[in-house]
């Protein structure tokens, strides 16, 4: 178990008699507590705020603070999926220390990340596509709203920027398993707490990072090169998430170098086919595209995303909890939650901490910043800057700019939608099959057949030539006769029959 790092087991805080010790991880200690107005238990969220930092920006730590729970709540109260924010303040503990909170809903369940380890200690077999797709779904078209936040100023882009299995909680809620989101902006309040304290932080590699490395996508990686975090930063959270949960393993692993590596090769793309997975063409895309090393190739936004994967298996097109801008009508200019100080890194006990430290969250950042083209500095694949020419001449945020390859721009309010008609309207559509996918599926059956045919012609070559005509036999078995060649030419033509005949109809899943 945690230790009772803050010293407050036993003590009353507020309305929180606090009971006992969830969780430590590299930001902060959740702990079980009682509300007694509620007369419910809550999960208690303490921060771990650099003991350096000054009175004054204390004061201003915890104005942010409290904007970024405002956000959560609002967030928590249209999206179902997010979890739900009770209360914040400041915990009055024995050592002193300056010690925020928030409490949130207490969960009963697990996280992603210990479903799939479970799964996999007691040899369970790998998880369909469709069902992870349908799991998973929820939060797929949860993080789309929170990209679409209608704000008091217009649409609001909150983006999580550390989306992973353990950020995931299957809850149990009324004898239902309920999906959630966790630590939102968790990230982001963790960079505002370091830099006010002007403290740095690295990795045992020497790398600094202020994300999950095995989940960190490029531009976390190297920002320099590919510039801000944005949704589509969340994009390839999901997707790495959602190929962990096919694979029932850990997908990028090793020290942080190696981590690093295979992030920025373009030739090691982490998608379902790499990794052992068989998946139509069509999801594979949707996949190499999710997870391509350059931001610009990737999904502009995750609904879109999520489309392409959903109709790669012909399933219903899921719907976000609220109403989003259609994505040929995207604004040309909106509002994005980003956090106004520079990114600074977490201690490395920050990248795995327990199911219920997961199981709690804090809001998407306080300031708003209105972000413009220059102000993105996207560069070039090479690593150069792009040419001004390149980028949109109107302010536009991560939001409204089309990552799709042919051209950055934001496309027009009055441009006709390149997006198929919703899945809900026509019947879903079987996913194909290529010549080398068909050629994988029945590499075994004709092997089989053909050994079958090839026993066949040895028998009868046999018994004609060396034999007088006589077949060959192994013997009488339960007093049925002979058992020949020729009968297990037939089972072995009849078993390649049979694998073909379930593979083929298992492809539709």
């Amino acid at each position: 178990m945690a230790d009772d790092v803050f010293g407050i087991v036993g003590t009353t805080q507020g309305a929180f008699k606090v009971e006992r010790v969830v969780a430590e991880g590299g930001f902060g200690v959740v702990y079980r507590a009682y509300h007694e107005a509620f007369r419910a238990p809550v999960a208690l969220k303490c921060l771990k705020v650099p003991a350096t930092l000054p009175e004054q920006l204390r004061v201003q730590f915890l104005e942010k603070f409290r904007e970024e729970a405002e956000l959560l709540f609002r967030l928590s109260a249209a999206i179902p999926a997010v979890v739900r924010p009770l209360h914040h303040d400041v915990i009055s503990a024995a050592t002193g220390a300056f010690v925020p909170f928030i409490a949130l809903e207490w969960l009963e369940g697990r996280t992603l990340a210990s479903h799939i380890a479970t799964r996999a200690a007691v040899g369970a077999p790998q998880l369909a596509p469709g069902e992870v797709i349908r799991l998973l779904a929820p939060v797929a078209r949860a993080l789309e709203a929170a990209h679409h936040f209608p704000g008091p100023s217009g649409p609001t882009c909150v983006v999580h920027r550390d989306l992973k299995p353990a950020n995931i909680f299957l809850a149990q809620i009324h004898g239902a398993e309920v999906v959630k989101i966790l630590d939102f902006g968790i990230a982001r309040a963790r960079d505002a707490a370091t830099v006010m304290a002007g403290q740095t932080a690295t990795t045992s590699g020497g790398l600094s990072t202020a994300f999950t490395p095995a989940y960190g996508a490029p531009e976390q990686w190297a920002p320099k090169r590919f510039g801000k975090t944005g949704p589509w930063t969340d994009v390839w959270g999901l997707a790495v998430t959602v190929v962990e949960a096919l694979a029932g393993r850990e997908i990028i692993g090793g020290d942080h170098v190696a981590m690093m590596g295979t992030v920025l090769d373009e030739k090691r793309r982490p998608t379902p086919r790499s990794e052992g997975i068989f998946v139509p063409d069509a999801l594979e895309a949707a996949f190499r595209r999710a997870l391509a090393v350059d931001p610009r190739e990737r999904f502009r936004d995750i609904g879109a995303f999520w489309d392409e994967v959903e109709q790669a298996l012909g399933l219903p097109r899921s719907a976000p909890p609220i109403a989003v801008p259609s994505r040929s009508q995207a604004p040309a200019a909106a509002r994005v939650r980003s956090s106004v100080l520079p990114a600074s890194p977490s201690s490395p006990g920050s990248t795995r901490s327990q199911d219920l430290l997961q199981g709690t969250a804090l809001a998407a950042p306080a300031a708003f910043a209105e972000a413009t083209a220059r102000e993105l500095h996207l560069p070039e694949r090479g690593g150069g800057r792009l040419p001004p020419h390149s980028l949109p001449t109107e302010p536009v945020v991560p939001l409204a700019l089309d990552w799709s390859p042919p051209a950055p721009f934001a496309r027009p309010s009055h441009a006709p939608s390149r997006m198929p008609p919703p899945m809900m309207e026509r019947a879903p559509a079987r996913p194909s099959l290529s010549t080398g996918e068909l050629m994988a599926m029945f590499a075994l059956p004709v092997r089989l057949a053909g050994a079958g045919v090839v026993i066949t012609l040895l028998d009868l070559a046999a018994a004609s030539l060396l034999f007088g005509g006589q077949r060959i036999g192994v013997g009488p078995i339960g007093g049925v006769g002979p058992i020949g060649l020729f009968h297990v030419a037939v089972g072995l033509v009849v078993l390649g029959i049979g694998i073909a005949v379930f593979r083929l109809f298992s492809s539709d899943r």
